[in-house]
């Protein structure tokens, strides 16, 4: 006998991008009204799926209806046969008892009630009948003061459990998790969850036959050590317990996990040398240990850099997300969760990134790594911002690593002139020196560059012009030079920075004017920072042409005379109040990315990252301008920050 189902997915989000004012094509419509009780007498209905359509389930009709919704679920006990329900994205937070009644369906294999706007999250619950139930999705709902069920130690079956990004807070130990010898895949991460996690590893490590696979735990408060009966569970192909306060070593235990693709360690209070064995993880695609205290030292470097014949990481997470992919399109269903992403933010601090190539990614930054640079041939993408590195930059790292595509050295104590080998790395599309020793003129290379969109040479002790060819690729959006020594005037070249959104040249010993081709042609720029540098000269009108979205112009503690130009008063990007937050694959690039620019707000210089999209400032203070403040500058309602102070004005 086939399988019956009642399948009511909207697949193409037609309904959805209708309900929120787009204009679809053609001539969907939607399905919606109430749904009749004649659905009762479905009594071999085995799949139930009323995910996105807009229906009123087995009650009374309200007015305005954002999405489908169940006053209750006492109903859903009149189809005993239900092997499959799936009510994700349908209101349930009316439905206060949805357990008892879903505890009625001893037949109920799948269970996703994933974003339904649940309140209520029972802590106990006696007589548990969900005897086949091996697949479970509470994510994204709000809980109130809810903390993981004690009932789910009863769900010996379960495989596969979603609770992500539910306000679940309380003890992980609440569960007893050595009796879920089934379990394959735990997804736990972005709630308010506290607890040793030594207890989760040690208890599942107790099962005679371990099958867990994904252990999710990423975004909680965590506490204690990894125990090393971590090496017991083999199985492991994903391990994530980032941003948590979990402290001690990485374990060397953790070379028996031969499994492993993706190792997720950052944000946490990890320290001490980490094993060298880390690296001999043939499956290893995906390795995140950023923000510990760990260390490395010379041995350690030149342990990442031994590249067996099969290459140190090989790439097949790539294949079985597209493999999986192409099954969905075919089949149907849900998308597969290949990796679990704690956050779109944590997707992208990590610094893993879907692409439609096979990319190898190492993120180390923000550790206490030390020795010279290490080179992998295969890499793709490398930060190691923010360690002790030193030395020199390897002269042959562009003849190495020739697939680099983000390069990431800030924040360390190299020395040195640029290699002039970087020209071989043709894909780069973003290079962060910043915030070394590096020194010598900028080098007029950056036409064999041609795929740059980031440049960051900041805080170095970098001198002479900024060379002609610095705006050749034609995608450059964020320049950024301040702090360096850079002297005389700016290049007529810069006009070349067609797609620049940030120029930032502050903190140089910059002469001449400002130009007027700067109005004229960076007509895409938001940010233009030129503080405390040695021009002069009038603000020049044509400045007021700069792009709708301009944000900030700071032009402080420079010689500058003349009159503030009114027409400062018709930036429109500062006319309309803007409440959004940075996110790091904006239109222009689709890697990792976190903007960086120092300002002074209120006396207080701060570097701002994720919310620079949120300050929209004017400085030219500490110069000496005349004249009267014009009144135009009032008609910039979303102006943050203006500071016209320490000049002559009247």
């Amino acid at each position: 006998m086939e399988d019956i189902w009642l399948d009511l997915i909207d697949r193409t989000n037609n309904c959805y991008w209708k309900k929120v004012g787009y204009l679809i094509p053609g001539n969907s419509t939607c399905l919606g009204g109430n749904i009749s009780f004649d659905l009762l007498d479905l009594h071999h209905l085995e799949y139930l799926t009323l995910v996105y359509p807009s229906f009123r389930v087995c009650s009374y009709p309200f007015d305005t209806v954002e999405r489908s919704w169940v006053k209750d679920l006492n109903w859903i006990s009149g189809l005993s046969s239900l092997k499959c329900l799936d009510l994700s994205y349908v209101n349930l937070s009316s439905a206060t008892h949805w357990l008892d009644s879903i505890n009625k369906l001893p037949s109920l294999v799948t269970l996703s009630l994933q974003n339904c706007s649940l309140h209520y999250l029972p802590y106990s619950f006696p007589n548990w009948n969900m005897t086949s139930l091996s697949y479970l999705s509470l994510s994204h709902n709000n809980f109130v003061n809810s903390e993981l069920p004690k009932w789910l130690s009863n769900d010996t079956t379960i495989e596969t459990l979603y609770m992500v990004y539910s306000n679940i807070q309380g003890p992980i130990s609440n569960v007893e998790w050595g009796k879920l010898c089934n379990l394959q895949k735990l997804y736990l991460e972005q709630n308010k969850l506290n607890g040793d996690i030594s207890r989760v590893v040690e208890e599942l490590s107790k099962c005679s036959n371990p099958t867990i696979e994904v252990l999710s735990l990423g975004e909680n408060v965590l506490t204690g050590k990894l125990p090393n009966s971590l090496g017991h569970l083999k199985n492991f192909r994903i391990l994530s317990i980032s941003f948590n306060m979990i402290s001690g070593t990485v374990l060397a235990s953790i070379e028996q996990l031969s499994r492993l693709e993706i190792l997720y360690f950052g944000e946490n209070q990890l320290k001490r040398p980490l094993p060298e064995s880390i690296f001999n993880l043939s499956e290893l695609t995906a390795l995140q240990l950023t923000t510990n205290a760990l260390e490395g030292n010379q041995s350690f470097t030149k342990s990442l850099c031994k590249t067996p014949s099969t290459e140190s990481f090989i790439p097949i997470l790539w294949k079985k997300f597209f493999n999986q992919l192409e099954q969905y399109n075919q089949i149907g269903g849900s998308l597969p969760r290949i990796v679990n992403f704690p956050s779109t933010y944590q997707i992208w601090t990590v610094g893993f990134y879907f692409s439609y190539y096979y990319g190898v990614m190492v993120d180390l930054s923000s550790n206490h790594f030390h020795g010279s640079l290490p080179l992998w041939p295969t890499m793709t993408d490398l930060n190691l911002a923010n360690n002790w590195f030193s030395g020199c930059i390897p002269l042959n790292i562009g003849h190495v690593m020739t697939k680099l595509q983000v390069l990431d050295l800030s924040g360390n104590d190299f020395i040195g002139t640029i290699p002039y080998s970087i020209t071989s790395v043709k894909q780069l599309l973003r290079l962060d020196l910043s915030d070394n020793h590096l020194s010598g003129k900028i080098p007029d290379w950056w036409y064999d560059l041609q795929q740059l969109q980031v440049i960051d040479l900041s805080g170095n002790n970098l001198s002479g012009t900024i060379p002609p060819s610095v705006c050749s690729p034609l995608s450059l959006f964020w320049l950024r030079l301040c702090r360096n020594n850079f002297s005389r005037g700016l290049p007529k070249s810069l006009r070349n920075c067609n797609s620049l959104l940030t120029l930032d040249i502050a903190e140089n010993k910059i002469t001449g004017t400002i130009p007027k081709w700067f109005g004229e042609s960076l007509l895409s720029l938001h940010k233009l920072r030129m503080t405390s540098n040695m021009i002069h000269g009038r603000i020049p009108p044509q400045l007021c042409q700069l792009s709708n979205n301009h944000q900030i112009l700071h032009l402080s503690h420079n010689n500058l005379t003349g009159s503030i130009p009114s027409c400062l008063g018709t930036l429109s990007g500062l006319k309309l109040v803007k409440f959004y937050k940075w996110f790091p694959n904006y239109l222009y690039f689709s890697y990792v990315f976190t903007p960086k620019m120092e300002l002074i707000e209120k006396g207080t210089k701060d570097t701002y990252t994720f919310t620079l999209g949120q300050v929209n400032l004017i400085d030219i203070s500490c110069n000496n301008l005349q004249g009267e403040i014009p009144n135009e500058i009032t008609a910039l309602p979303a102006l943050s920050t203006l500071n016209l102070s320490r000049n002559q004005l009247s």
